[in-house]
C-alpha cells in the first residue's frame, strides 16, 4: 500500500489543533502576535531599491505567506505560507505597491495585514561641493531641486561647522564661510526616517584676489608664471599696456606665458584675473598685476685686428650693437663696455690671439656671440690648416656628425690642446691634440671657431676664418615613447611625410610598414622604428624607440554571489583573482547588449533574467581582443511542489519507506523531517537531515520540509513542505510449516502457502537465508527456526509474518568399504569400517554394479572376480541420510608374475657386480633376495628387500622373488656369480710427441679388447682401436674386456714441430767420453754428416736413414785413416729431411778439437 500526500503544513497543524485539548490550544496561541512591518516609503536610487519587510510573530510556530501588488494592481511576488517571517524584495518600479502578509498557526489563518509602500525617485540633488561668496552679498544656496518628485514630503536640516541648525528649509542664505551639512528626509506620521540623505558643502568669503608672478619680466627664450591667491578656478586675460583688445587664455588655476609664441611684440604687458563663479553670478571678484616683455640684445661681428704674438694683447674686434646695449663685456673676464646705441661701433682692444664668448645685457635679456683675434706670428709647433670638411650624412637609422680635418704642419704635438667654440661662443669641444700630425673633429652641423693652444694657455692659435659644417634636417614622426599593450596593438605613428617605416621588434625581427599602415605591437620589450623618407638624400632618417609592456588579459570567473530565494533578488560578481579592481574596468551586458554594469559586481531583480555577458579588461592598457563571457541567470525559483509517498507499516516490519520529491529539485539543498504523535509531541527527525528516502517504524503523522541553503550564497529559504499519516498495517501473508522436525543432517524444507511470498530464514546460529516462495530451505542445525514470510509487492495489503519451528538434527555414520583379508585361490573378504558407532548401530546395504542388493552383513566374501560393488549404511532409528554409496572396484587377482635377472661380470678390479631384477613391478607388492653359498647354506638378503636393483660382493649364487600383497608368490630367478680371471690390460706410453699442424704423431695400439673409448679431456674423440692425436694435453683410455670389464690408462702429448739435431762443440781425440756424437728428435726420418778442415777436406762424413728419437748417431772418435787430427776448429755441415711432410733443412757449425 503507497500512500500519497501534497500539502502545506497547515495540514498537519490542523490535525494536532483538532485532537488538543481547549487549554492547550489556549498555550499555543499565547506567543507573540505577528503584525507587518516594513517601510512605507522607498527611494529608488540607482533604478532598484530593496524594501526589508517582517511578520513578527513566533517563526518557529507561524507559517508566513505573502502577496506584493504593483501600482497598476497586478501580482509581482507571491510566497505560499512557509518559514519566511523576513523577506527582501527588489523594487523597480515608482508609485505606491501593495504589501499582503497571511499568518497561519497552527494551519488556521491567525493575522492578515496590508501594508502601502510608495516607492519615489530619489531627489535632484544641485548642493555643489563648494562655494565662492563675497562677504557683502548673502550667499543663496538649495540642496535639492524643487522640481523633484514628492518634493513637498521632505524636510530639511543645515548645520554650521560648530553644529548649529541654521535653516530648516531646501535653501540656505548666509555671508558666513566654512563646512556647511544638509540632512533631507520623509518623515511618517510616527516618525520613521525615509529617503534619508547627508551632504556637504565648503563656503568661502573672497574680498580681494591677488596674482602673483614669477619675475617682473621675461626675455624672448623664457617664461612667467602667475598664481591667485588664495588659488582660483578662472579667467585669465593678457593685454599690451595702451591696446584697447586683450587676449584671454581661458578658465584655469594658473597662468604660464611663453613671448615666443604667446605674446607678438616686446613692451609692457597686464595680466587679469577674473573669478569664474557661475554658482554665486552676484559675487565676481577680479585682480591684475604687469610685467615687461623685454627685447632681445643683438649685435653683429663688424672686424678684428691680430695679435702681434703669441703674449702681446695688442689685438682687437669691433662689434656693431643693432640694438640698444646696457652693456657689453667678454666672458671669463672683468673686461665690460658701454651702454651703446643701436648703430654704435664698438672697439674691444688689447686682446691677446683666441676665440672669445662676448656676452651683450639689455635689461633682463642677454645674448653672446663667439669672435675670433687671429694670431700673426704663430708658434711653428702650434701651426696647422684646416681642410676637407665633411657635412653630416644619412645613415640608415639616422645621421653622423659632419667633420673636418686638422693638419699640424710641424708634426703632432701631444703637449697641446684644442677647443672647438660655437657660434654662439659656448665650448662644443676640448680636448687634448692627439699624438698624430693629421687628424679630424667629429661635430653637428653649424658655425664654429677651431684654436689650439699650448699646455699653459699662453698661446693660443685660432682659425681666422668661421668654419661651416653643414647640416641635414630628419624624418618627422610621433610615437609614444611607452605603451601597455593586452596581447596585441596595432600602431600608426603620426606624420605629415610619406615614410617607410622599419621595424625592430624585441625578438629581433624586422618588418616595412608604410605611413598610415598599423604596426602590429604583441611582444613585451624594445621596438626600433626608424623613418626614411625614400628616393632623396637630403633629409635622413629617425630612430625612435617605444617600449612596449604586455598586459595580459584579466583573467577573471562570474560567480553567483548571493541570491535571495524567498523574494529571487541575485547578485553576481566578476572573481579576478586577487587582482587589484580598480586596475581594471566591468562591463555587463544584457541580452540586447547594452551596458547594465560597470562595477565589480551586478545585482539583478527577480524580474530580470535571460543572457547576459560580462567583459573585463585592463584599466591601463589598449583593450584586449577577449570576447565577453556569456552567462545565464536563471528565472528565480521561490517555491516547489513537494510530494510525500509512504509504503505500509507491519509489525514484524519491514519499516515504512517515506519519500519525498520535489518539482524543480536542482534548487534544494537541504530537507528537515519531524513526526507529531496521537498527543501532538513534535519529534524533529535530525537523523534523516538533507535524507529524500527514510524508514521509520512508528505510526504518527511525518512532515518533511525543503529548503535551499547555499552559505555562499548568503540563500536560506524554505522552498515548501508536505505531511502523511502513517498507520500500522493489522493484515498479514499466509503460510505453514511443522512446529518440529527430527532429520538426519539436512532436510530441505518448502513452507506451504498460496501466495507469491518471499522467506526469510534465521537459523539457530543467527544466519539468515533467503528463498521464494516453492524453494527449499536446507536445514542442517539443530534448534529454534525463525520464519519469515513478506509479499516483494510495495502495494500487497498483507504484512509479514513469523512463525518459529524446531529441528533435531542426526548425523550420518561415517563409512568405508575396506578389504578385510585376501587368500592366494584370489578369493576376498571387505568389511564395512565404521566410525563412532558399532554394526548393530547401522543398517548396512551391500550392492553389486547393478544396484542390487548383494548382503546386509558387516562382511561380504567374493571370489576373484573383476567388477564394481558398493556400500551404503544409514543409522537405525532415523531417517535417511542424503548420503552417495561408496563405490569400490574388485579387481582379479594376479597370481603368477615372469622374472628374469641380469647380471654384470664381477671383473678382477671391481668390489661388486651390478644385479638387475626384469618384471612388471606394478603388479607386484613386495620384493626379497636370497643368496646360497658355494657350501649350499642359503640365506635373505634382508637389506635389499623391496629393491629391483643390487650389487653383489661374492661369488655365488643370487635369488630374487616376487610377492603380491596377501602376500603370495608372483615368481623367481636365480644367477651365478664369478669373479674373471682375465689379465690382458691397455699398453701405451706415458707420453708422446706430436706436431698437430704437420699431422705427424704416432698411432698408438694399446692391444686387444672388446671395444675402446679414447678421450681428450672430458671429450670422447675415438671409439677405435688404433688412435693417433692431434691434440696437446692430457688423454685418456678406457677398454672393455669381452665379460665387459672396464679397464682405464692415462698418456699425455706434447707438442714438437721443429727438425732439431744436437752435437757437441769439442771432442777431444782418444778419449771415448768426449767423441763426436748428433741427436735427433722424431721427426729426422734422414740424416746427412759433412766435418771438413780448413781446407775444405772432409775429415769425417755419415749418413743415416733408420733414426730413433732421442738416440745417437754418427759417432767419431777425432781421427782421420787412423790417426788423430791436429787440434783446431773444422767445419760442420749437417743435412736432415721429414719424409711425411718433405721438409728439408741444413745445419752449419763448428767443432773445436783438442789433445
Amino acid at each position: 500500500m503507497l500512500l500519497l500526500a501534497v500539502a502545506s503544513i497547515g495540514l498537519s497543524f490542523s490535525y494536532i489543533l483538532e485532537n488538543k485539548p481547549n487549554e492547550e490550544l489556549a498555550g499555543i496561541t499565547s506567543v507573540a502576535d505577528p503584525e507587518l512591518i516594513g517601510p512605507g516609503i522607498l527611494c529608488n536610487i540607482s533604478g532598484t531599491v530593496i524594501g526589508s519587510f517582517s511578520g513578527a510573530g513566533d517563526p518557529v510556530t507561524d507559517l508566513y505567506g505573502w502577496k506584493i501588488y504593483g501600482p497598476s494592481g497586478n501580482l509581482l511576488f507571491s510566497k505560499n505560507s512557509g518559514a519566511f517571517q523576513n523577506i527582501d524584495y527588489t523594487f523597480i518600479t515608482n508609485g505606491v505597491h501593495k504589501v499582503e502578509l497571511e499568518v497561519r498557526r497552527g494551519g488556521i489563518p491567525i493575522a492578515k495585514f496590508t501594508k502601502d509602500v510608495q516607492v519615489i525617485q530619489k531627489p535632484i540633488q544641485i548642493l555643489a561641493a563648494e562655494y565662492i561668496s563675497c562677504a557683502s552679498t548673502p550667499l543663496e544656496i538649495q540642496a535639492i531641486d524643487p522640481l523633484s518628485s514628492n518634493f513637498s514630503s521632505y524636510k530639511f536640516e543645515w548645520k554650521n561647522s560648530t553644529g548649529s541648525i541654521v535653516s530648516t528649509s531646501n535653501t540656505l542664505v548666509t555671508t558666513d564661510e566654512g563646512e556647511f551639512s544638509v540632512r533631507y528626509f520623509i518623515e511618517s506620521p510616527s516618525g520613521e526616517k525615509s529617503c534619508d540623505y547627508l551632504l556637504t558643502t565648503n563656503i568661502s568669503n573672497i574680498s580681494t584676489i591677488v596674482i602673483e608672478s614669477s619675475d617682473v619680466g621675461v626675455c624672448i627664450d623664457g617664461e612667467i608664471s602667475f598664481n591667485t591667491k588664495p588659488q582660483l578656478s578662472g579667467e585669465w586675460f593678457v593685454q599690451k599696456i595702451g591696446d584697447i583688445s586683450k587676449k584671454s587664455f581661458g578658465i584655469r588655476n594658473s597662468l604660464t606665458i611663453r613671448p615666443g609664441s604667446d605674446l607678438i611684440e616686446f613692451g609692457d604687458y597686464e595680466v587679469s584675473f577674473v573669478l569664474s563663479n557661475s554658482l554665486n553670478p552676484a559675487c565676481s571678484s577680479e585682480g591684475k598685476i604687469n610685467f615687461s616683455y623685454n627685447p632681445e640684445p643683438i649685435f653683429v661681428f663688424e672686424s678684428a685686428e691680430t695679435s702681434s704674438d703669441c703674449l702681446q694683447a695688442d689685438g682687437k674686434l669691433v662689434m656693431k650693437a643693432l640694438t640698444d646695449l646696457d652693456y657689453i663685456n667678454i666672458e671669463g673676464t672683468s673686461i665690460s663696455y658701454g651702454p651703446f646705441k643701436a648703430g654704435d661701433l664698438i672697439e674691444i682692444p688689447n686682446l691677446k690671439s683666441g676665440t672669445y664668448n662676448l656676452i651683450g645685457g639689455l635689461g633682463s635679456c642677454i645674448n653672446s656671440l663667439g669672435s675670433v683675434v687671429p694670431l700673426t706670428n704663430p708658434p711653428t709647433a702650434l701651426e696647422f690648416t684646416i681642410d676637407d670638411i665633411v657635412g653630416e650624412a644619412c645613415t640608415a637609422n639616422g645621421k653622423i656628425p659632419g667633420s673636418f680635418q686638422v693638419t699640424m704642419l710641424n708634426g703632432a704635438n701631444p703637449n697641446a690642446f684644442y677647443r672647438v667654440v660655437n657660434e654662439k661662443g659656448g665650448v662644443a669641444m676640448n680636448k687634448v691634440l692627439p699624438n698624430s700630425s693629421v687628424f679630424r673633429v667629429e661635430l653637428p652641423g653649424g658655425f664654429y671657431f677651431f684654436e689650439i693652444y699650448d699646455d699653459e694657455d699662453e698661446c693660443i692659435l685660432p682659425s681666422r676664418n668661421k668654419l661651416i659644417i653643414p647640416a641635414k634636417d630628419q624624418t618627422t614622426f610621433q610615437i609614444p615613447q611607452t605603451l601597455n599593450v593586452c596581447q596585441s596593438f596595432g600602431l600608426i605613428p603620426e606624420t605629415s611625410q610619406a615614410l617607410i617605416f622599419t621595424i625592430t621588434r624585441p625578438d629581433l625581427s624586422t618588418e616595412i610598414k608604410n605611413a598610415g599602415e598599423e604596426i602590429l605591437l604583441n611582444q613585451k620589450g624594445e621596438y626600433k622604428i626608424v623613418g626614411t623618407l625614400p628616393n632623396q638624400s637630403d633629409i635622413c632618417p629617425v630612430e625612435k624607440i617605444i617600449l612596449v609592456d604586455l598586459i595580459d588579459p584579466v583573467d577573471f570567473e562570474i560567480i553567483l554571489v548571493s541570491e535571495d530565494c524567498t523574494v529571487g533578488n541575485r547578485s553576481y560578481e566578476a572573481d579576478i583573482f586577487s587582482r587589484d579592481p580598480s586596475t581594471v574596468l566591468f562591463f555587463w551586458r544584457n541580452e540586447k547588449d547594452e551596458i547594465i554594469g560597470t562595477s565589480q559586481r551586478l545585482d539583478l531583480p527577480p524580474t530580470s533574467f535571460g543572457d547576459y555577458s560580462l567583459e573585463v579588461q585592463p584599466a591601463n592598457s589598449q583593450a584586449c581582443p577577449v570576447v565577453p563571457k556569456p552567462f545565464i541567470a536563471k528565472e528565480p525559483i521561490l517555491s516547489v511542489d513537494v510530494i510525500m509517498t509512504a509504503t505500509k507499516l507491519c509489525e514484524f516490519g519491514p519499516k515504512a519507506i517515506l519519500n519525498v520529491t520535489t518539482t524543480f529539485p536542482e534548487e534544494v539543498t537541504n530537507v528537515e523531517w519531524r513526526r507529531y504523535d496521537k498527543n501532538g509531541n513534535i519529534e524533529f527527525l535530525n537523523q534523516f537531515d538533507d535524507k529524500y528516502e527514510i524508514e521509520v517504524d512508528e505510526e504518527g503523522t511525518y512532515e518533511a520540509a525543503v529548503f535551499a541553503r547555499i552559505s555562499s550564497l548568503n540563500k536560506n529559504c524554505e522552498l515548501g513542505r508536505t505531511t502523511i499519516q502513517l498507520d500500522l498495517t493489522p493484515e498479514k501473508v499466509i503460510f505453514t510449516v511443522p512446529d518440529s522436525l527430527s532429520i538426519c543432517e539436512t532436510y530441505d524444507l518448502i513452507p506451504e502457502t498460496t501466495q507469491t511470498l518471499q522467506f526469510s530464514l534465521t537459523q539457530p546460529d543467527g544466519t539468515i537465508v533467503d528463498k521464494n516462495a516453492g524453494e527449499a530451505f536446507t536445514l542442517n542445525q539443530s534448534g529454534t527456526y525463525s520464519l519469515y514470510g513478506f509479499d516483494p509487492l510495495i502495494s500487497s495489503p498483507n504484512c509479514p509474518e513469523i512463525k518459529e519451528f524446531s529441528v533435531i538434527v542426526n548425523q550420518p555414520i561415517p563409512f568405508e568399504p575396506i578389504l578385510f583379508s585376501e587368500d592366494c585361490n584370489g578369493q576376498k573378504t571387505y568389511q564395512a569400517k565404521l566410525t563412532g558407532a558399532t554394526a548393530s548401530d547401522a543398517n548396512i546395504f551391500w550392492y553389486d554394479s547393478n544396484g542390487a542388493l548383494i548382503g546386509t552383513d558387516e562382511f561380504l566374501t567374493l571370489d576373484n572376480i573383476s567388477a564394481t560393488y558398493s556400500l551404503e549404511v544409514q543409522p537405525k532409528g532415523s531417517l535417511p541420510c542424503v548420503i552417495t554409496p561408496i563405490e569400490f572396484n574388485v579387481e582379479t587377482s594376479i597370481l603368477d608374475v615372469p622374472v628374469s635377472l641380469l647380471a654384470d661380470p664381477l671383473c678382477p678390479d671391481s668390489p661388486s657386480a651390478n644385479i638387475r631384477a626384469e618384471a612388471d613391478f606394478s603388479l607386484v607388492t613386495s620384493i626379497e633376495w636370497w643368496y646360497t653359498f658355494p657350501t649350499g647354506e642359503q640365506i635373505e638378503l634382508t637389506s635389499e628387500r623391496n629393491k629391483e636393483e643390487i650389487l653383489a660382493i661374492r661369488e655365488g649364487t643370487y635369488e630374487v622373488r616376487i610377492y603380491n600383497n596377501v602376500p603370495c608368490i608372483l615368481g623367481f630367478d636365480q644367477v651365478l656369480i664369478l669373479r674373471s680371471t682375465d689379465t690382458v690390460r691397455p699398453e701405451v706410453e706415458e707420453s708422446y710427441q706430436i706436431c698437430p699442424k704437420y699431422d705427424i704423431g704416432p698411432s698408438i695400439n694399446p692391444g686387444s679388447f672388446a671395444s675402446y673409448e679414447w678421450y681428450f679431456g672430458d671429450q670422447l674423440v675415438s671409439t677405435n682401436s688404433v688412435y693417433k692425436p692431434q691434440s696437446i694435453g692430457n688423454h685418456r683410455l678406457i677398454v672393455y674386456s669381452a665379460e665387459g670389464c672396464a679397464y682405464q690408462t692415462d698418456f699425455t702429448t706434447e707438442e714438437e714441430c721443429e727438425l732439431k739435431v744436437i752435437y757437441p762443440n769439442a771432442v777431444q781425440p782418444g778419449n771415448p767420453d768426449k767423441e763426436f756424437l748428433i741427436y735427433t728428435n722424431y721427426l729426422i726420418d734422414e740424416l746427412d754428416l759433412v766435418i771438413l778442415n780448413k781446407w775444405g777436406q772432409v775429415v769425417f762424413e755419415c749418413t743415416q736413414t733408420n733414426l730413433i728419437s732421442e738416440e745417437s748417431t754418427c759417432i767419431w772418435d777425432g781421427t782421420y785413416n787412423g790417426k788423430a787430427i791436429p787440434n783446431g776448429n773444422y767445419a760442420v755441415r749437417i743435412n736432415f729431411k721429414n719424409y711425411q711432410q718433405q721438409v728439408s733443412k741444413s745445419d752449419f757449425g763448428s767443432i773445436l778439437i783438442i789433445e
